[in-house]
């Protein structure tokens, strides 16, 4: 994410704050939207593919924007109501969600870290930035699955950039539904599949990757036979994990889970 981009960022987030609060609710939302909350944003898509039109809706509490810190409401969760419509055009509720979108002061320095929605047939994107000179994005795509009938997390894209010295430090880590499992709109939080054990290189070398792709190439870092990690959250074919080494440094990224194994407590 080049320091250009970032302000490109910049603009589309308040372009796309501005465009939210200048929406107008459909009247045929407006029962969704719960006591002592309002709009925060809405996108209209054929949702579930079966040809009609579907309805995405963000709340936020009344006053959000005005709370400070010492308000017990100051973080309080934003909720994503994903609206089907029925055979006979009535509306109906099929997910509530109240993890996926961030808060608004869950950006940091950047301030409220809610990007926007883009959705198509079958499919929707949200988008997250935040932090401060460490910064960083999450792009969260859920497509559904006509078989299950169902959306799940199709695709998470996190991208981070901070200065380093004379340079600029930037990454993007992809991690796709083959990697990650069926995880359900109704049953995504940011800690799915999260995991906080100990494992051990069981290989003479194993190697850092950027994203849990096993098509990816692998980073030039690398661990040794019985160094120790600590898992961050597990996938099919790696594992995310730290390792601290002796100089009190720590090093971030995928390994492959077979490279692994559980360290035995006696």
């Amino acid at each position: 994410m080049r320091p250009v981009f970032i302000a490109m960022l910049m603009t589309i987030a308040f372009g796309i704050s501005s465009y939210a609060q200048e929406k107008v609710l459909p009247a045929e939302l407006k029962p969704f939207v719960l006591p002592k909350h309002e709009m925060l944003d809405f996108i209209k898509a054929d949702l579930n593919m079966d040809g009609r039109a579907d309805y995405l809706l963000i709340l936020k509490q009344e006053g959000e924007d005005t709370l400070t810190f010492d308000n017990e409401k100051w973080d309080a969760a934003r909720t994503l109501l994903l609206i089907t419509r029925q055979a006979d055009n009535k509306l109906k509720l099929a997910v509530t969600n109240t993890d996926i979108v961030l808060c608004r002061h869950c950006g940091g320095a950047m301030g409220d870290p809610y990007m926007g929605i883009e959705a198509k047939a079958g499919e929707f994107t949200l988008d997250f930035y935040g932090g401060s000179s460490w910064k960083w994005g999450n792009t969260i795509t859920f497509r559904y699955d006509k078989l299950k009938k169902n959306w799940f997390l199709q695709r998470e894209i996190i991208t981070s950039s901070h200065p380093e010295e004379d340079r600029y430090v930037e990454s993007t880590t992809t991690i796709g539904r083959g990697e990650i499992g069926n995880i359900s709109l109704e049953k995504y939080t940011p800690y799915y599949n999260s995991d906080s054990s100990l494992m051990r290189v069981n290989v003479a070398k194993t190697y850092f990757y950027e994203s849990p792709d096993l098509k990816s190439k692998p980073r030039k870092g690398y661990l040794l036979k019985d160094d120790i990690v600590t898992t961050v959250k597990v996938f099919k074919n790696f594992v995310e994990c730290t390792f601290n080494n002796l100089k009190g440094s720590i090093t971030t990224g995928y390994i492959l889970r077979k490279d692994l194994e559980a360290v035995r407590h006696w």
